[in-house]
């Protein structure tokens, strides 16, 4: 059994961080190994490649001067062309005879100048290709559960699915009480899945979608003359022109990519509660600063002494944790002394403070009931998936480097997205005592679905109408043991053109209507179907001469060539 983490902070601090380094280097260097790529001779043909690039480039700048220079000569010549044209010149002749000559010169280096540079892009191709022969044996050995294997040595507490499984996502639902509302504006992007000291967690990235505003504006100029008299009493006329300008709001589809972390577990089973990011915990112990968290805590005493607001509130010990933490709304004070223990606190506000191991405070924390959910900001737009083609490299020095640096980075983002839920000692000590497979069905779930058909491209899937993002929604319809036939619709929005015409008042004392060109956005949606089988990892890794998939396919028409292969999970789409 493994040990429980009390300190998150410390522990990846003294512990993890510098393990996982190890562990990530070694395991890249196994693969290495095991593939026999030649290092040396990959280092070979690497410089070979930096040369012939420096050399192109070299040799393309040399030809773009070479042409520049005939463009100016040519342009000069025939001015003075023109010009002796004009004036009836004797030496019109000699211009003419001189433009002949340069060309006559310049035209052969320009040519020479076009063939050395295709034959060097010809020689870099040839190098490249022979370097990524040189590195094919490695870059076939990176699969979709080396994430998961180097976190599983580096932190044993977290267990990650091969893949999201209708097991993980049934228990979630009648053990934790998870709702699936959660999901119905929002398409799955990637989730890793699994359990931490043995309770189901879903770490996710979403694609969320809801509908917002934008403000379109438009403008028109009028003209107009004003008579007047000057100081001597002429009559004058005076033109004057003004630019009105208007603008509408109109409904516009709005996106934005979201991480989240959904957490069960049956410790303080009544209690509710949240927070949000606090700008105090970036603070400094300065004077000016510490009266500003002392004035967070007098307004939280405030609203305990206020029995009337019948909230039930009551402050902790730990005041910094109050005021840091800021969970006010919390609805069971007993339980969530339970889970915030003096050593919990003082845990979290180590975390809400830190500035140099962490990400600091920079995540959301909600609790309901058995479920618990984190958002951690610095998951947005990062990459989770640890996908096989980030690592293939030609160059065996540089996918050494960005498998380091990727799956470090990985790891530390993945770790303190949970580091909340670690520094709650009860979270840990509490597992559930329930076999969370039986009798539930191993088959792939719609969350996996989601995310496979987003990898998959939803540009696959899209209405030929649609000018914005697709929020993609599946629904499987069952099919043989180990495939499933998945609806995949394709929700996005295409554009009408259209006009508003605003009434403005204008400086000549008339109302004017000024056009302001806008964007309707109609809701348009197409459904696909895609295969998609569950495969072992042996088999998804190529182990195995004739996996079960391919016989799916070919009872559906399929070829296996128009397999996609994602995790342990083979699909494609059905015409």
């Amino acid at each position: 059994m493994t040990e429980d983490v009390h300190e998150p902070l410390d522990h990846y601090q003294t512990n993890l961080k510098e393990a996982h380094r190890t562990h990530t280097a070694d395991f890249f260097e196994d693969l290495v190994r095991t593939s026999g790529v030649d290092e040396a001779a990959n280092a070979r043909t690497v410089q070979d490649i930096r040369d012939l690039e420096q050399r192109g480039k070299a040799s393309g700048a040399s030809t773009r001067w070479w042409k520049l220079l005939r463009i100016l000569v040519f342009v000069a010549v025939a001015a003075t062309l023109f010009m002796a044209y004009r004036q009836h010149l004797a030496w019109l002749a000699g211009a003419a005879g001189l433009l002949v000559a340069v060309f006559a010169k310049l035209n052969p280096i320009i040519k020479a100048g076009n063939s050395r540079t295709q034959a060097l892009a010809a020689a870099l191709a040839e190098m490249e290709a022979l370097a990524w022969g040189q590195m094919a044996a490695l870059n076939r050995l990176f699969d979709w559960d080396i994430f998961a294997k180097l976190v599983g040595k580096t932190f044993p507490q977290i267990e990650l699915d091969p893949y999201f499984s209708h097991a993980r996502l049934t228990n979630l639902r009648q053990s934790y009480g998870w709702n699936d509302a959660f999901n119905s504006s929002r398409s799955v992007m990637f989730a890793h899945t699994g359990v931490v000291s043995g309770n189901p967690f879903i770490l996710a990235q979403t694609l969320n979608h809801w509908i917002g505003s934008k403000t379109y504006s438009g403008s028109l100029t009028i003209h107009w003359t004003e008579s007047g008299r000057d100081s001597n009493g002429r009559r004058t006329t005076v033109s004057r022109s003004q630019t009105l300008r208007a603008s509408v709001t109109k409904p516009f589809p709005s996106y934005e990519t979201e991480s989240i972390l959904i957490y069960g577990n049956h410790a303080a089973p009544d209690l509710t509660f949240s927070r949000q990011p606090s700008s105090l915990s970036g603070l400094d112990d300065g004077v000016i600063n510490k009266w500003r968290k002392n004035q967070a805590i007098k307004k939280l005493e405030t609203k305990a002494r206020k029995l009337s607001s019948g909230s039930g509130f009551t402050p902790m010990a730990n005041r910094e944790f109050d005021a840091l933490f800021a969970a006010s709304d919390r609805d069971h004070e007993v339980q969530f002394r339970m889970l915030f223990t003096p050593l919990a606190q003082q845990e979290m506000v180590k975390i809400l403070k830190d500035k140099t191991v962490g990400f600091g405070d920079n995540f959301v924390f909600s609790k309901m009931q058995k479920i618990n959910a984190v958002e951690p900001r610095h998951l947005v737009g990062m990459d989770i998936s640890a996908s096989p083609g980030t690592f293939r490299f030609y160059d065996l020095a540089a996918a050494r480097a960005h498998f380091n640096d990727y799956h470090n980075a990985l790891f530390k983002a993945f770790y303190f997205s949970f580091a909340p839920i670690l520094a709650i000692p009860l979270y840990q000590q509490h597992r559930p005592a329930e076999d969370i497979y039986a009798g539930v069905a191993q088959a792939s779930c719609f969350w996996e679905h989601e995310a496979l058909a987003n990898y998959m491209g939803a540009g696959r899937f899209s209405h030929p109408d649609s000018v914005t993002r697709n929020v993609l929604k599946t629904v499987s319809h069952g099919g043989e043991e180990g495939a499933q036939k998945v609806q995949v619709t394709a929700h996005g929005f295409r554009g009408v053109d259209r006009v508003d015409h605003i009434p403005v008042r204008g400086g000549d004392g008339f109302t004017h209507q000024v056009p302001v060109h806008w964007i309707e956005y109609i809701p348009v949606d197409r459904t696909s179907e895609i295969l998609v089988c569950d495969a072992a990892p042996t088999a998804a890794a190529g182990t195995d001469a004739a996996p079960p998939w391919r016989d799916h396919f070919t009872r559906h028409g399929l070829t296996p060539e128009s397999a996609v292969a994602r995790r342990s999970i083979f699909a494609a789409l059905m015409q």
